[in-house]
């Protein structure tokens, strides 16, 4: 049964991770695990539309329509598609920085880090895998692995192995004092009813199968399973609201029960008597719907009736309680009304914040400085893994080898198209007023790659500046006002119509 409380956080009072003490260790954080993979199952079941209603139905029980909405499906997919359509984009920090590296060296690392990261790699089906465990069930995991492979052509532009672990196989221990740092990562596989398992530290992995145990050395230096939280309390994007996503089945399937019991009546015969065969002395009944036959005594059996057994049912409420119940879980789950009209007249900005996609940028917001933590790891570990890569396949003066975590920026997309001309106007303006190009573009969230956008149009950019800044301008004026209209108008000012003044 699901606790709908979050996945746990497995902790230790072991400081470090040891031959001696890796079974002990092993056997308790294993123990706590299996809860959170049957929980994870629980939920992946959910998702899917294993969705059983919480009571049997006993009248009529042969008109039994069991219908799953599966709004939590709805909520899983918006959250993988708005918070993770866009693969993660590396950026320049800035060209002053700790490190005091070259500008121009950072900014062709940095680049070749996104190319390698989107088209070798292919992180953004990575991201997919990994967004499948963390929206639903709150917690993912993911191993970056050194590049050992460089028979195929296919691979060879990657410099590092990044994979998506499958959290119900997977998990992380955690140290229970200050800063509770992780001391060990385990994945498992089971096969012909034993189960293996690799854990890793930070200096050592150990293969373990039953209480066999064998050693060997960690070439990364670093445990290299990164586990993501979508939350604080690791529960996932539709969790919270399980109870209410069973009220609305009831709802919907109460609503399509009612809809056929109307379709199939009962009917209902009073003081009449169906024909007997003569031949056998049944009676002839209808063959098609159920029959209910009383009789009235009191009248002397003279009151005949045929008609259905109706009840009044107004399917307006019913109907309306079902929009009010979706749109409220919705709303809970910072999911926007996606598909609904709201009349015209509104602008951008208005309709953002009337249908929801204001709340779902504010959580997305939230959810990203948890992911970011979990992201700048993983980043770690890539840029270790790339260090480790042998000369011949990757030059020791390359710009990959030279670039810093910290001097890298994590640049999350979530694009809305429909205030473009805003964001190209707000771009200008900053450009304009000296804001360095790079900064621009990252405030105004107009592009996938900022970097490469920045590194293609950083010349044009300069040039732009410079000639700005060298003109003097001839009015103290920073903005337009209507009177630049007189020569923008073909029609204010123009020979057909007179001077200016003269129309005033």
């Amino acid at each position: 049964m699901l606790r709908k409380a979050g996945r746990i956080k497995i902790f230790t009072d072991q400081k470090e991770i040891t031959r001696d003490n890796v079974l002990s260790v092993l056997r308790k954080a294993y123990s706590k695990h299996r809860i959170n993979a049957a929980e994870i199952q629980y939920l992946f079941d959910y998702e899917s539309g294993i969705q059983p209603l919480p009571y049997q139905k006993i009248i009529r029980p042969e008109i039994n329509i069991q219908t799953s909405d599966n709004i939590a499906n709805y909520v899983t997919e918006f959250n993988k598609g708005y918070f993770w359509g866009t693969p993660l984009i590396y950026t320049q920090r800035g060209n002053k920085e700790h490190h005091d590296t070259d500008v121009d060296t950072d900014s062709f690392g940095i680049s070749a880090l996104n190319e390698m990261m989107i088209n070798a790699v292919c992180i953004g089906r990575e991201n997919q895998k990994l967004a499948d465990f963390v929206e639903k069930s709150g917690i993912g995991h993911r191993i970056v692995d050194i590049k050992r492979d460089w028979s195929s052509e296919a691979y060879q532009s990657s410099y590092v192995n990044v994979y998506t672990l499958d959290s119900r196989n997977t998990f992380c221990v955690y140290y229970d004092g200050i800063g509770q740092p992780k001391v060990m990562a385990v994945t498992y596989a089971k096969r012909s009813g034993r189960v293996y398992f690799s854990c890793f530290t930070k200096t050592k992995r150990f293969e373990i199968q039953g209480d066999n145990v064998e050693e060997f050395p960690n070439i990364m230096g670093d445990i290299p399973i990164v586990e993501y939280e979508r939350s604080v309390d690791r529960s996932g994007c539709f969790e919270r609201q399980i109870d209410l996503m069973d009220n609305l089945n009831s709802m919907v399937s109460n609503f399509a029960n009612d809809v056929a019991q109307k379709t199939q009546e009962i009917w209902w015969g009073n003081d009449i008597d169906f024909p007997t065969d003569p031949d056998t002395g049944e009676v002839i009944k209808p063959k098609s719907g159920q029959w209910l036959l009383t009789h009235s005594d009191s009248s002397g059996g003279t009151n005949q009736k045929i008609q259905p057994m109706s009840s009044t049912f107004d399917s307006s409420p019913t109907l309306s309680a079902i929009t009010d119940t979706r749109n409220e879980i919705l709303k809970r789950c910072f999911v926007p009304m996606q598909y609904s009209s709201e009349g015209g007249g509104s602008t951008g900005i208005a309709s953002s914040i009337s249908s929801g996609w204001d709340s779902a940028a504010v959580d997305a917001d939230r959810k990203q400085q948890l992911i970011e933590g979990a992201a700048r790891e993983e980043l770690t570990l890539i840029l270790k893994a790339i260090s480790l890569v042998d000369k011949k396949y990757l030059p020791e003066d390359d710009p990959l080898r030279k670039i810093h975590c910290t001097d890298i920026d994590l640049k999350f997309t979530r694009r809305q198209n429909w205030d473009i001309s805003t964001k190209a106007n707000a771009y200008a303006t900053l450009v304009s007023h000296g804001v360095h190009g790079r900064h621009a573009l990252k405030v105004v969230n107009l592009f996938d790659d900022v970097e490469q956008v920045y590194l293609d149009s950083k010349d044009g950019i300069e040039q732009y500046q410079q000639n700005t800044y060298g003109t003097e301008e001839s009015s103290d004026r920073i903005m337009q006002d209507s009177s630049d209209q007189s020569k923008n108008s073909p029609m204010i000012g123009s020979p057909r119509t007179g001077d200016t003044q003269q129309m005033e």
